[in-house]
């Protein structure tokens, strides 16, 4: 019986051992999948934003939040801090708002390159949701979108770069990624 002692007592280390591997296995695979704070932070502010511009214009929520959290890094980068500007549009020669002018990454269809280009400014976050809501539906590039279903995340990030509206070559595969890993299909 001595001998069996520590041979039941290694037995019951390993178990315990193998269960705690195992729970801890399965956590880091659920805090995989879950959205970063940045993300449920921006989603948890602006998701009355969203749900209205969605309500109006029929644009999916999870295309909003994916174009929002890649134009704007979720509400913190410098255009969304200083021109409340979420969804990077540009101001045109017919804008008569404010603008906010900044160095930026352009894509000329053979690299990239840093071009001054001037943002729409917006006094409230809030315009900045309706201006994107209104460029999208509004404009003829974007004529496409208006056929599509809501959870067809293909066609409508297919679309909007056909449109133009970044010159970013893998816009389309970058919003997709984002709708992807921050699992944005899955908002009500």
């Amino acid at each position: 019986m001595k001998r069996l002692r520590p041979l039941i007592r290694y037995s019951t280390f390993a178990l315990g051992l193998t269960l705690v591997c195992s729970f801890i296995s399965e956590r880091n695979q659920e805090t995989a999948t879950e959205r970063p704070w940045k993300v449920r932070a921006y989603i948890q502010k602006h998701d009355f934003l969203a749900e209205a511009l969605h309500q109006e214009t029929g644009i999916p929520k999870a295309i909003i939040y994916a174009m929002a959290g890649l134009e704007s890094d979720w509400g913190r980068s410098e255009l969304a801090r200083y021109a409340n500007n979420h969804f990077g549009i540009k101001s045109k020669p017919d804008w008569r708002g404010l603008e906010y002018c900044k160095p930026t990454q352009e894509y000329d269809g053979q690299q990239f390159r840093t071009e001054k280009e001037c943002f729409k400014k917006y006094p409230l976050i809030r315009r900045s949701y309706e201006d994107f809501g209104y460029f999208l539906m509004q404009n003829k590039r974007y004529a496409a979108l208006r056929g599509l279903e809501a959870d067809d995340y293909t066609g409508w990030t297919d679309a909007i770069q056909r449109g133009g509206y970044a010159t970013d070559p893998e816009y389309a595969q970058k919003l997709r990624g984002i709708i992807w890993r921050y699992r944005l299909a899955k908002l009500p």
